[in-house]
């Protein structure tokens, strides 16, 4: 009997070899990271509606709350809010584009 782990090994090989030979279509990873960014944005969704109930107010108003916490987490560490605020948005952008590449895709 063949060892299993053996086997995933060999498996997880091949298939990092077809990923880089271009046989496991890009498609499937943008599809998949658009996957794990919806599941992100449910947790997120999760954490300001908490946020939201305990100031009994909006989720805007909660977003609002939690952004000013990120600015002071950023001011106590030295981080540069601003910029990393940028750089947020330009990820923004780029996933935003590839989840409509992805739409398409589907339809």
């Amino acid at each position: 009997m063949p060892n299993k782990k053996l086997s995933n090994n060999t498996r997880r090989v091949a298939l990092i070899l077809e990923a880089r030979a271009g046989l496991i279509p890009e498609s499937d990873w943008v599809a998949a990271e658009v996957r794990a960014r919806m599941d992100r944005t449910a947790r997120i969704g999760r954490v300001v509606n908490s946020r939201a109930r305990l100031l009994r107010d909006s989720d805007g108003l909660a977003i609002s709350e939690i952004l000013a916490d990120l600015r002071h987490y950023c001011d106590s560490k030295g981080l540069p809010f601003e910029e990393l605020d940028a750089s947020a948005s330009e990820n923004y952008q780029d996933e935003a584009s590839q989840s409509r590449m992805v739409v398409c895709l589907l339809n």
